[in-house]
């Protein structure tokens, strides 16, 4: 149950046990008139006497509002939500309801059908509790792809060491907001293709780069993350590590962005 849902119930259940307890009958005289004026001013209220309107719970002299349990429930869809990974907060985009749940309709960087050893919504990464990874074969090309509503063609943003070898791709896309651009990191790579540069342009099946097990030394795979940058940070010449900070970008479920079969 909710701490403020379990509250509410607790501090009504205490209020209505008091308001229980009666008073003992006198065993005297009757008491006098003016006696009798004084006992009723402090005499407690009985549940009949204090009718509370629905969701509501009486305590004392008042009717306390329960909390609406739609909005304990989590957040609407689309909004920013905090997941912890390994002890980190993450602010995340979930998935929206209009995007297929389903990973098998959706085209991925590599040829072979994909094997997730981690998927969506599977336990998060230390890098991001919304990444992908996805086996292959070590040497498998990783291609260029074009996300749901790109406009124009990807382009390398940088290469380097941070997902061991680590390729990001950015990608303008529209949105009922106006553009966005969103970004693809492509992590545990064999090598990088040799036009894989920063700056370089990119059409979809362009060679970006080859599976391998850089950073997870033993597991070959493609690590794949999807990220929304924020708007008023200038991409161009920020260092890698710089790209996936929080404060440049925001990971986002990929099936966002991916573009469907």
């Amino acid at each position: 149950m909710h701490p403020l849902v379990k509250g509410a119930l607790v501090a009504a259940a205490l209020s209505l046990a008091g308001l229980a307890v009666a008073r003992p009958r006198p065993t005297g005289p009757a008491p006098s008139a003016q006696a009798a004026s004084a006992s009723s001013e402090v005499a407690p209220i009985a549940l009949t006497e204090l009718p509370c309107p629905e969701r509501h719970l009486p305590e004392g002299r008042a009717c306390v509002p329960l909390p609406e349990l739609g909005d304990l429930t989590g957040a609407p869809a689309g909004a920013q939500l905090e997941r912890r990974s390994r002890g980190a907060l993450f602010e995340v985009i979930p998935r929206r309801p209009d995007r297929p749940a389903d990973p098998a309709v959706f085209v991925y960087p590599i040829a072979d059908e994909p094997l997730f050893l981690r998927g969506f919504d599977d336990l998060p990464s230390e890098h991001s509790p919304v990444s992908l990874e996805l086996s292959a074969v070590r040497g498998a090309p990783i291609t260029s792809l074009s996300l749901e509503g790109q406009d124009g063609a990807a382009e390398v943003l940088a290469t380097g060491r941070l997902v061991g070898t680590t390729v990001v791709t950015q990608h303008r896309v529209m949105g009922a907001a106006g553009p966005r651009l969103v970004l693809l990191v492509h992590g545990h790579l064999d090598a990088i293709a040799p036009d894989a540069k920063p700056g370089s342009k990119l059409q979809p099946g362009d060679l970006v780069n080859f599976v391998g097990d850089s950073g997870n030394p033993g597991v070959v795979s493609l690590y794949l993350e999807a990220r929304l940058a924020r708007e008023e940070i200038e991409l161009t010449g920020l260092p890698l590590e710089r790209l996936l900070d929080a404060a440049t970008s925001i990971p986002t479920d990929a099936r966002n962005v991916l573009p469907t079969r």
